[in-house]
């Protein structure tokens, strides 16, 4: 997230999880809406109402006509004006991550989502092999300027980690969608292995999860 405002980073299509959208959902608030290109084919799905939430001011402003309603500022402190239940889905793509506390806006949006209606989380796994391997064995712990190390994450999750966030704040996962990174030779062993390994060589995740619960 360490890219400019001008960036494609903001500005492309999230179909990924556009895919993960349980079927009949009308109402939908996406948190990260960065330029708005994901606001615009839901829209264009047909989705009835669709409201984001942007930090980056200039970005938010381009983004703005895509959707219903858009909130620029930080997630973490801000109240939005919905009645409990309003939407149908919520939308956290490469968010959580750069939260100080991810656990508490998942708990605090709960009551913004109707009972059995949906979240999807994209968030990177910091269990991927080339992070192990450049701790373990080179001692490094270094930032970058994107990819699972990005410099503005503030929180890393392995699978694990993950589903009981999203547990621990009202959700029941039902679907788990892994994208692999490595090397061919790595990615052949593990089919050997009877995909033993998919989770040293998954570099993001992309789960759905219905709300289950109330939760305080």
């Amino acid at each position: 997230m360490a890219e400019t405002s001008g960036s494609p980073y903001y500005f492309s299509v999230r179909h990924d999880m556009i895919g993960l959208v349980p079927p009949g959902t009308d109402r939908i608030l996406e948190v990260g809406s960065a330029g708005g290109l994901t606001g615009k084919e839901l829209k264009a799905k047909g989705v009835g109402e669709v409201a984001g939430i942007e930090i980056v001011d200039d970005v938010a402003r381009s983004a703005r006509p895509y959707y219903d309603a858009l909130y620029i500022g930080d997630v973490e402190t801000m109240d939005l004006p919905y009645e409990n239940g309003h939407f149908d889905c919520i939308l956290y793509g490469d968010v959580l991550e750069h939260l100080r506390d991810p656990w508490s806006v998942l708990r605090k949006h709960n009551r913004l989502l109707r009972t059995g209606g949906g979240i999807v989380v994209s968030i990177p796994n910091i269990r991927h092999y080339r992070i192990i391997k450049k701790l373990a064995f080179k001692g490094q712990w270094e930032y970058c300027d994107d990819g699972i190390m990005d410099r503005t994450h503030l929180r890393f999750f392995t699978l694990r980690s993950v589903r009981e966030m999203v547990a621990n704040a009202g959700y029941e996962v039902d679907r788990i969608v892994k994208r692999p990174s490595g090397a061919g030779w790595l990615k052949g062993f593990n089919t050997l292995c009877g995909n033993r390994l998919i989770e040293l060589l998954v570099r993001q995740y992309i789960l759905s999860a219905r709300k289950i619960r109330e939760v305080a």
